[in-house]
């Protein structure tokens, strides 16, 4: 029973989820970085020379605080 309750809930949540925007990154200025990021993933992600098999593609982040203003105690 609960296996079809699951099945029921991943299917409503597929039909009301949000429909893909045509700009990926819609909070972001439209720059050079913001530019360079989409383009590499389109390029890596479509068949061709470049492209990524699924199972290589990884994404590693890393919040050690290098990004973060340092505040000594």
């Amino acid at each position: 029973m609960s296996s079809l309750w699951v099945a029921a809930w991943l299917v409503s949540a597929a039909a009301s989820a949000p429909a893909q925007t045509a700009d990926p990154l819609p909070s972001w200025n439209d720059t050079g970085p913001k530019q360079a990021i989409v383009a590499f993933v389109e390029r890596i992600t479509r068949p061709g020379a470049d492209l990524v098999p699924v199972p290589e593609r990884i994404a590693v982040f890393d919040n050690d605080g290098t990004l973060w203003p340092e505040n000594p105690v």
